[in-house]
Formats: C-alpha cells, sequence, structure tokens
C-alpha cells in the first residue's frame, strides 16, 4: 500500500475506521491475518488459530463445528472473523461423530480460559484481549457453544442452527445471561426438526432470533460439505445465504466485543425487520447478569460479562485481509496443516425415511461413504 501522508499507524487506523463504517459485514473485512495449526490443547485434538498480524490486543472468539465435521468447516468463518480483528480459536472437538455435549463443552471454556491467559504460550500469545470473548457455533456445536456460554458467560455468543442432545440445550439456554445471536434454518432430519425453537427465546440477557430465508442446515458450515451434506440435510450450503450468517454475526461480534455502534445499528429491531432475506424476527432487550459465574476468579476469561456501551473500536490495520468466508479469495494457507428425536445425537442427523432401524443404518453408511468421498473441506 502507498503512503500518502506520515504516520502510518494513524493511516491505518483512519483506513479501517472508514472500512467499518461503510461495510457489508458479509465481505472481507481490512485486516491481515495468519492460520497456524492449533495443535492438541486444551481437550483439541487440533485444529486452527487465526491471529490478525496487527499488534492488538484483539478479542477472543472460540468456534466449534458440529456433527461429523471438524476445524475445517469453521474456518472459514475464523478467517472472516479475524479480518474484522478478532483472534479466533477452531478446535477439532472430539468424537465428533458421537459429540458429548459436557466433554465439548469443557474444551471451549478450557480454550477460552488458556487463550484468555497473558502468560499463556501461543500464536497468539499478547494479542488477546482477555476481558473480550465471544462463542460462536454450529448445529452440535452450537450445543456445546450454548452449555459453555452458561458456564462462561463471554460478551457474546452466537449460534448457527444448532441442535440438542439428551436437553443439554433446553437446559442450558435459561442459564445463558449474556448477549446471544441464534440464526435458524428450516426444519428437517439435520437440525432435529427445528426442536430447538421451542428454547430458542429462553435466555435471559440481550437476544436476537430469527430464520435466514431459504437456509439448509449446511448454511453454518464454512467451507461446506457440498452434496455430502446437502442430500441429506435439504440443500447444499448456498453462497448467498452464507453472506447472512457472515454479515450478522461479524456486526454482532463487532458490537458487543469491540462496542461498534455502527456494527450494533445493524441489529435494530427495525433493521433487522427491514432485510427481506430474514423471518421470524424476535429483538429482547433481556436483563443484565447477575452475581458470579460459577468457576468466577478461575481466570482473566472466568467473567467476561457483558459489555457496556461505547464507540467504534477499530483495530487500526491497513492491510486487506485474505477471507475464506462469506467472500472474497480464499484465506492464508495453514502453516501445517421418519425424523430423528431431539436427543438422538448431536445435530446433522441421518433421518430414517420410515423409521426404520434398516434404513436408517443405510442412510448413515451412505453419509459417511459421501463425507469420505467428498472430504470435509469443500471451499465455496
Amino acid at each position: 500500500m502507498h503512503r500518502f501522508f506520515g504516520g502510518g499507524a494513524a493511516f491505518a487506523a483512519l483506513f479501517t475506521w472508514a472500512f467499518t463504517a461503510s461495510a457489508d459485514y458479509a465481505d472481507p473485512g481490512p485486516v491481515a491475518f495468519k492460520t497456524s495449526a492449533l495443535g492438541a490443547v486444551g481437550g483439541a485434538t487440533g485444529g486452527f488459530l487465526v491471529v490478525p498480524t496487527t499488534a492488538g490486543p484483539h478479542p477472543l472468539i472460540i468456534a466449534s463445528h458440529g456433527w461429523s465435521a471438524s476445524s475445517d468447516n469453521q474456518l472459514g468463518w475464523a478467517e472472516h472473523f479475524a479480518s474484522y480483528g478478532f483472534v479466533v480459536v477452531v478446535p477439532d472437538l472430539p468424537s465428533p461423530f458421537n459429540p458429548d455435549p459436557t466433554t465439548q463443552k469443557n474444551v471451549i471454556v478450557s480454550l477460552a480460559k488458556s487463550f484468555a491467559d497473558p502468560g499463556f504460550s501461543s500464536g497468539a500469545k499478547g494479542k488477546v484481549d482477555g476481558a473480550r470473548i465471544g462463542l460462536e457455533g454450529h448445529s452440535a456445536g452450537g450445543l456445546a457453544t450454548s452449555v459453555a456460554s452458561a458456564e462462561l458467560r463471554p460478551r457474546a455468543t452466537v449460534l448457527f442452527d444448532p441442535v440438542d442432545k439428551a436437553n443439554a440445550g433446553k437446559t442450558a439456554m435459561p442459564k445463558i445471561c449474556t448477549p446471544i445471536l441464534s440464526l435458524f434454518a428450516a426444519p428437517g432430519g439435520c437440525n432435529n426438526q427445528g426442536g430447538w425453537a421451542a428454547y430458542k427465546a429462553q435466555s435471559t440477557g440481550p437476544s436476537i432470533v430469527f430464520d435466514v430465508v431459504g437456509a439448509s442446515h449446511c448454511d453454518g458450515e464454512n467451507a461446506s460439505r457440498g452434496a455430502a451434506c446437502g442430500v441429506f440435510c435439504g440443500g447444499s450450503a448456498n453462497a448467498t445465504r452464507q453472506d447472512v450468517h457472515a454479515r450478522y454475526a461479524t456486526a454482532f461480534f463487532l458490537a458487543n466485543l469491540k462496542d461498534d455502534t455502527t456494527a450494533a445499528a445493524l441489529l435494530t429491531a427495525g433493521a433487522l425487520g427491514a432485510d427481506a432475506e430474514l423471518s421470524g424476527v424476535s429483538v429482547t432487550a433481556g436483563a443484565p447478569c447477575t452475581g458470579a459465574p460459577p468457576d468466577a476468579g478461575a481466570s482473566p476469561a472466568a467473567d467476561a460479562g457483558a459489555p457496556e456501551p461505547g464507540t467504534p473500536s477499530p483495530s487500526g490495520s491497513s492491510s486487506s485481509g485474505n477471507d475464506a468466508g462469506a467472500k472474497g479469495s480464499p484465506g492464508t494457507t495453514p502453516d501445517t496443516n421418519s425424523p430423528v428425536t431431539p436427543s438422538s445425537d448431536g445435530g446433522c442427523a441421518v433421518a430414517s425415511p420410515s423409521g426404520s432401524p434398516a434404513r436408517g443404518a443405510f442412510a448413515l453408511g451412505l453419509a459417511l461413504a459421501l463425507l469420505g468421498l467428498f472430504g470435509r473441506r469443500t471451499k465455496r
């Protein structure tokens, strides 16, 4: 980039502020980032760490995948968020084909606390604002994220079409008292026929809930799995609908983790209600958290409660971020690297057309074969 006047840092800050003031948050942000391998840490079996190249400190986001998926299917979202100035941890969660909400919750909480610790050794050391934590998850990852949110009290939680198991989500939702954004697809076999809808508005803090018009369960993955997901889940991921996910999730994180009033203006009831790509919009002010979280004092991340209103807080980068998310070119290359019942699995369930166990087993086998054929990382 050519420097038009002295004071590079001041120009970078001005550039980023001007970008965010007029941005479509579905587009890649202005911040450059680096993607590297996460390794086995905090109970994760691997994954990615995406860190802005600017000095920081930056808010922290943990992005969690769903049933049968991997960190590959959250990397696009992670790099998109990082392009707006967030450090994003993308774990491979244990037992993805038989996810346990408590086990996966523990991974999310452990990672949040570890990366929020200034002394924790990682590629993000010195770049994380441990008081500003957000969580995002899709499907079974949305379930684990909701359970983690009830315990951790992050400043922002984003759920992409979450799916319950053993009523863990139903139990967690009334315990969530910090800001939450929930995006839903049409009911189908892969989201337990929209079973989460019965308690989607039961969190007690600030809440935004809406359906993405025409969305399938697969839209919450980025990179998508193409036909390997779409044949069972009401259609493959769609770039336009994924833009909707990116736009509002990014705005929500900016508003709640960076006190960005421009982003917050996109999240009012009036603005959301005017968007023809959304339906069933519900915006609730809620009440702030009271008392201490269950494990207060365990780390700087233990109580990252709801932020006070503030002014836009640009990250100060003049670089153009690469993005494997909603729009733009692929992100940086890693350095290494009958319907089911709500308690039947952790999401992305394969429904048996007639309720027959034999047909269900056949469908599951076919699904696994397709996963092997197409892989987990089909870039859109």
